[in-house]
């Protein structure tokens, strides 16, 4: 199997910012595997103060260092994809770690259909080791997540452990960039399926998500963010990508229900409502999404694309 799989070229799109001490244990793990990806590229959105560090860490692993374009995580996400080189992008994060036989699984994975996007799950350090794998979730009415009925064929996105065939991106398919942070993965995955591609759930291998407690999530005005955009992609998708009369009206039910009432988010330890400014805002920019989900030509899902030519950069 994994001499089948050297036709295909497995590149890491990995997004950081101000955290060197994960990435140099990220990329340690990236380092230590059994079979090599095919390149690691680290697109940097770091402060300028963290600046040299993240690059001399890069450097130190054998990776192709980016100064990432500093508009948010989904900016920076497409930045380090379309730097990339492979037949195949997996985006990555700074506080993922691997088992050793990470890449040669997702290889395996990959050459029994190349032209998906394969999903992986997470584990939590020191979790026990018969704790079932399970499925990353997929858009719900709420914006939030729930588990996919089918996760063989489904909308779900790992934000930081999927493989891309490269053509999605060369056939100009992007993550929404309008809010620099938030649940726009789910927003993706509605998008892929809605241009053909098939999106599957597999156990064959895990990441150790290292999560840390941060201090946005004693940030109101982070929630208030947050809540924002989760709402924007119900009414992006109700609007463009999934319309609908039902999308659209648990989209309205749960923007007023967002503006009336204060709620909070797993993790979070504040609980903050939607501004009705705010909300008249992102109403507007879900409107205005039209230009990036009702695109006029976009080829279907075909033959793996062939490497592309050096680093542009």
């Amino acid at each position: 199997m994994i001499a089948k799989s050297s036709q295909f070229n497995l590149s890491i799109a990995l997004v950081t910012q101000n955290r060197p001490e994960s990435l140099k244990r990220c990329l340690k793990s990236w380092r230590s595997q059994t079979i090599s990806p095919f390149e690691i590229v680290v697109s940097d959105d770091s402060d300028e103060a963290y600046t040299a560090q993240i690059q001399a860490i890069a450097k130190q692993f054998y990776c192709f260092y980016t100064r990432g374009p500093r508009r948010g995580l989904y900016a920076n996400r497409n930045h380090a994809s379309l730097t990339c080189r492979g037949t195949h992008i997996l985006s990555g994060d700074d506080d993922h770690t691997h088992p050793q036989d990470y890449v040669e699984k997702i290889l395996e994975v990959i050459v029994t259909d190349p032209q998906r996007v394969w999903i992986f799950p997470e584990r939590k350090p020191g979790q026990s080791i018969d704790t079932p794998l399970l499925c990353p979730p997929e858009l719900h009415r709420s914006g939030c997540g729930c588990l996919p009925k089918d996760p063989s064929d489904c909308a779900a996105i790992a934000d930081g452990s999927s493989v891309y065939p490269r053509q999605i991106f060369d056939q100009g398919l992007r993550y929404d960039e309008t809010y620099p942070f938030g649940p726009m993965w789910y927003l993706w995955g509605k998008v892929l399926r809605k241009y053909g591609w098939r999106i599957s759930f597999s156990d064959a291998t895990f990441i150790w998500h290292h999560r840390q407690f941060e201090q946005r999530y004693l940030d109101t005005k982070h929630l208030e963010s947050f809540w924002e955009c989760t709402t924007y992609v119900q009414f992006a998708r109700a609007w463009w990508v999934e319309p609908s009369l039902q999308n659209m009206i648990w989209s309205i039910l749960y923007l007023l229900r967002r503006i009336i009432f204060t709620s909070t988010m797993l993790g979070y330890t504040v609980k903050t409502r939607i501004k009705l400014a705010n909300a008249i805002n992102l109403l507007k920019f879900a409107w205005r999404s039209k230009e990036k989900y009702v695109l006029k030509e976009v080829s279907p899902p075909g033959q793996c694309c062939k490497e592309k030519n050096p680093y542009p950069f």
